[in-house]
């Protein structure tokens, strides 16, 4: 599993990235996707030595574990992380709607300690009228948000990039969320997706979504030929100014760095991604 180097990595940057993350008080995450085949106490140690807070854990269909199993796994899961101060900061979910899996599901965070979730994405019907699925997404949206209250979780929608996926341009989920509590449902605004899709409008789309956004994500993209793929933070379209626009949110919104460009499970490669994105962010933040 490259612990060698994974030990180096630890040398190099805990305990000053450790510092660092109580700047502000804001909690920062990485996101544990390509890292779902280690045991629960490898990804622990694997992370550790980064100073994060935390992960926003896959806990989804071909995540850590199965959606069915989360009663039986998530204790043994967050104890693993707990040995290593860690904790998920969000949970990576394939809840759609308020079903009796969903609710099995938020309920059995909760009491894990988990606070916040990312719902699966909604994808658009373009073969059918725009306008009346907003409408039902919004049924949907609210529904779910009623359900959140209830248990008191947090659930988040991501905008994606993409021709059909809902909050794409950012303003039809800003109008889905209207009337509905933040705290109950809100938005992940990732920076990345917003700028694919919004060029320039990437900071006006930010500030008409603030009321409504409950966690950040960074990772980035850049433009070869007429393919967007997956590079370090910075190397892409992604601006710095955007690290200063974060301090318009409460310190309690926390930050999930996603990490793309590395796959196949290289855990080394994966974690020197990582330390290097999470290099980045710090410095946009100031």
């Amino acid at each position: 599993m490259g612990k060698a180097a994974l030990a180096g990595l630890g040398t190099l940057v805990c305990g000053k990235l450790a510092a660092a993350e109580e700047t502000d008080g804001r909690e920062i995450a990485v996101f544990t996707k390509f890292l779902e085949k280690l045991s629960f106490d490898e990804l622990a140690e694997a992370i550790a030595p980064l100073g994060v807070a935390g992960l926003e854990a896959p806990l989804r269909k071909g995540g850590h574990f199965q959606p069915e199993e989360m009663a039986e796994k998530l204790p043994a899961f967050v104890a693993a992380l707990a040995k290593q101060n860690l904790k998920v900061i969000v949970m990576a979910s394939s809840i759609r709607r308020a079903d009796k899996l969903a609710e099995t599901q938020l309920r059995a965070a909760k009491a894990a300690g988990i606070t916040r979730y990312r719902l699966e994405h909604l994808k658009y019907d373009l073969s059918n009228p725009i306008v009346p699925q907003i409408a039902n997404f919004k049924a949907q949206l609210t529904d779910l948000a009623a359900m959140n209250a209830e248990i008191g979780v947090q659930g988040l929608y991501q905008n994606h990039r993409g021709n059909n996926f809902v909050g794409g341009p950012i303003w039809d989920m800003v109008g889905m969320l209207e009337g509905i509590d933040v705290k109950h449902l809100g938005m992940a605004f990732d920076f990345a997706h917003a700028t694919v899709e919004g060029a320039n409008a990437w900071e006006m789309n930010f500030h008409r979504a603030l009321p409504h956004i409950g966690a950040l994500y960074y990772k980035d993209y850049r433009l070869e030929g007429k393919t967007w793929n997956p590079c370090p933070i910075g190397e892409g379209v992604v601006n710095p100014k955007s690290g200063k626009l974060v301090s318009k949110l409460p310190p309690d919104v926390p930050i999930s760095i996603h990490i793309e460009y590395v796959s196949g499970g290289d855990v080394a490669k994966t974690v020197e991604a990582m330390r290097n994105d999470l290099a980045t962010v710090r410095k946009w933040l100031g």
